[in-house]
């Protein structure tokens, strides 16, 4: 069985996917995608950071807090700004409709949203990364599997 954190982003993205009709269901679990402007606008879902602390000393059970990087890639044009709001709108919704993700952890928080654009692509992207911090609780040893 895979990480605990792939199943999370896999997921996150099985929601989008479904849950973000503005992104056509381009929703990737994985920072690292090709995108040309024919597959615009689209959704990347990766890991960004995670820490942890003992919870338990009897069972020995970790609390672990993972951040969670959603990016959203839109084309820039004079209303990219909106474009990128109603694609957060989606996520967001979608994401709290489901926030233990089908019991995989005990809570899903939405803490920061970033918006900016890339000017150095061939044309110009929109960017905007909502970052989730998710809370679950492991047995040291078994990773694989969240209470």
């Amino acid at each position: 069985m895979p990480h605990i954190r792939k199943q999370i982003r896999d997921r996150v993205a099985s929601v989008l996917t479904t849950g973000a009709s503005l992104a056509q269901r381009r929703v990737y679990a994985s920072r690292v995608y090709p995108l040309t402007e024919s597959q615009l606008p689209a959704i990347a879902v990766y890991s960004a950071s995670e820490s942890s602390g003992l919870q338990t000393m009897g069972v020995r059970t970790l609390m672990r807090e993972l951040s969670l990087s959603v990016e959203v890639y839109v084309r820039v044009n004079e209303k990219f700004d909106d474009d990128i709001d109603a694609l957060c709108v989606q996520i967001e919704e979608a994401i709290a409709a489901d926030y233990t993700l089908n019991g995989l952890v005990k809570d899903t928080i939405l803490t920061s949203t970033e918006i900016d654009f890339d000017g150095e692509a061939e044309r110009p992207v929109g960017v905007a990364r909502l970052t989730y911090t998710i809370r679950y609780v492991t047995t040291i040893g078994d990773v694989e599997t969240a209470r």
